[in-house]
């Protein structure tokens, strides 16, 4: 084998194996690896992007911008770094409407939200034209944008910037520069987006990604996962988001062979809302007695496919009364403290039970019991 093909090989062979932050690091400061690195399979465990921060692994890589004022008043004019963008005066930005090529909106608001977002940022426009006039009492602010990348065992790196002095603008440049360009297809085991914008790759493969996690979108685009992920990565293995009428027919949502339903407002505890999902293999949150009552009656009465399996957490006192409540609605098959079984049809079983309880992480400190609803073959 020619010697050049062989060190090629042995870049790439030494590049699969090395952890992420590491490539990049190389990547970035050596230009002669960087189209082997760029070519070499990558495999990151967890990519977390938040508006000013992402995670690769157990490596951080934040941007903050760096204030200083010609003349320092605090509270309103106060050194030192903020996690948002500002002007040349160091107030607030929003630059959530600003796109580049690539990037990804995850907020699909209806016509409602819409006007109601709308009439915020106008009365948000005339806060600031109101205070135009006060902010040429205040002395410029000097921005410096800051990149500390944080290892999971190790020191930080800070770098700053004089030139790029935006954080969207450095997120899109941190993006491109760490994840894309790439030349073959790389692999993401689980994402999380908590962003509203995602400041994507304008070229290069995208990656494979088999777990995907929404969070903080009353309506989630579904359909932007399909220009950040591979086309490979559909059907996902497991989608966590919040649902809601506008979603629930969405095909990557149908699809998804785990669905995890979460939401910060509680707007999911509806049997009706329920009823729609048509996934087998669900995972709640808490959701109450009321409507697990009713969730269970509606499926003795319309049934649910042999292999469905929907679950959910229950904190506090053990939940012996989900078992209760399924001998007053039903035939008995069997039956202990910790589960039942009762007929659904002719050729299905459905069955109720919980596990041993864990101690939950949290301040309360309380037990949770996880508590499973299936169908199963007769």
């Amino acid at each position: 084998m020619p010697q050049p093909l062989l060190l090629k090989e042995l870049r790439e062979t030494v590049f699969e194996y090395m952890d992420p932050s590491v490539r990049f690091h190389l990547s970035l400061h050596l230009p002669s690896l960087r189209s082997v690195e760029k070519g070499t399979h990558l495999k990151i465990n967890k990519l977390i992007f938040k508006d000013n921060e992402i995670t690769v692994n157990q490596t951080t890589y934040k941007l903050s911008i760096d204030r200083k004022y010609e003349i320092e008043k605090p509270p309103l004019r106060s050194n030192g770094p903020v996690d948002h963008d500002v002007d040349e005066f160091g107030f607030k930005m929003f630059t959530k409407d600003i796109m580049m090529n690539g990037d990804v909106c995850m907020e699909n608001h209806s016509d409602y939200d819409a006007n109601r977002w709308r009439r915020m940022r106008l009365r948000d426009e005339e806060s600031v034209s109101m205070k135009t006039l006060e902010k040429k009492k205040f002395s410029e602010c000097k921005s410096t944008l800051k990149l500390t990348i944080t290892p999971g065992n190790g020191e930080p790196w800070i770098y700053t910037s004089l030139k790029i002095t935006k954080i969207y603008e450095g997120m899109k440049m941190l993006i491109g520069a760490i994840l894309g360009s790439r030349t073959v297809i790389w692999d993401v085991g689980s994402m999380i987006i908590s962003t509203g914008n995602v400041r994507w790759i304008g070229c290069g493969v995208k990656p494979l990604v088999r777990k995907m996690k929404l969070g903080c979108y009353r309506f989630g685009n579904l359909d932007g996962l399909r220009s950040i992920c591979h086309e490979t990565s559909f059907p996902l293995n497991w989608l966590c988001c919040e649902v809601n009428d506008r979603i629930l027919a969405h095909e990557v949502l149908v699809n998804a062979e785990y669905l995890v339903v979460c939401s910060q407002r509680n707007n999911y505890d509806s049997v009706d809302l329920l009823m729609k999902i048509s996934n087998q293999k669900v995972r709640l949150s808490p959701i109450s007695e009321y409507t697990v009552a009713l969730l269970i009656d509606l499926w003795l009465e319309h049934g649910r496919p042999v292999g469905t399996s929907w679950s959910f957490r229950v904190k506090g006192s053990e939940p012996s009364r989900y078992i209760s409540i399924l001998k007053g609605l039903a035939e008995v098959i069997e039956s202990d403290r910790r589960s039942i079984k009762v007929p659904m049809s002719p050729s299905s079983i459905l069955s109720v039970s919980y596990d041993d309880p864990t101690l939950a992480y949290s301040t309360d400190q309380l037990m949770t019991w996880t508590v499973k609803m299936e169908v199963l073959q007769r």
